[in-house]
């Protein structure tokens, strides 16, 4: 096996995933045949990951060593909606439920897609039992959060800085990244 390395790099930006969604990045990658040979040689990788004390393995899934998940429902959605974003743009960097404390803010996700020295960020939410009023709770939250901007550019480490940023539902993401 020769890909343990770049599938420990989508682990690092899915955090928990298991081997079909591996399976079907890889494949969308041209590395392996779409199907029953992406998941196989995805779950021989994915087993020596664990062997190396890489990865942790669960009965279905696997995880980063510091992932507290279980892969319910709501993980699950949001590993799918990361690999839609991944196979999109394969140089994008994720940032999974990363807290920022000051602000009361844990959104399920912000991602930065990047290509030709353009990018664009935005802030995703994985909508499986949240509520509208929810949902906008969270928009005016992060609306009102007048430093987002600086912060997400120092999150990034991006030069220039990043100038605006959207926030998109998993109801969405694929309208959005079509757009885009």
């Amino acid at each position: 096996m020769a890909h343990e390395d770049t599938i420990y790099g989508l682990m690092e930006e899915l955090v928990i995933a298991d081997k079909h969604i591996i399976g079907d990045i890889m494949a969308h990658k041209g590395i392996w045949t779409a199907g029953v040979s992406a998941v196989n040689n995805s779950y021989k990788a994915l087993n020596l990951l664990v062997d190396s004390g890489k990865l942790i393995k669960s009965e279905n899934f696997y995880k980063l060593p510091e992932c507290k998940s279980e892969y319910k429902e709501h993980s699950q959605l949001l590993t799918k909606a990361f690999a839609e974003i991944i196979k999109f743009n394969p140089n994008c960097r994720i940032f999974r439920e990363h807290t920022i404390a000051e602000k009361g803010l844990r959104p399920d996700g912000i991602v930065l897609l990047s290509k030709d020295g353009k990018g664009v960020c935005f802030i995703l939410e994985v909508m499986n039992n949240e509520s509208e009023s929810y949902a906008e709770m969270k928009r005016r939250v992060w609306e009102s959060f007048d430093e987002a901007t600086e912060y997400l550019t120092k999150l990034f480490g991006t030069i220039p800085p990043i100038p605006y940023f959207d926030i998109v539902t998993s109801d969405n993401l694929k309208t959005y990244l079509e757009g885009l």
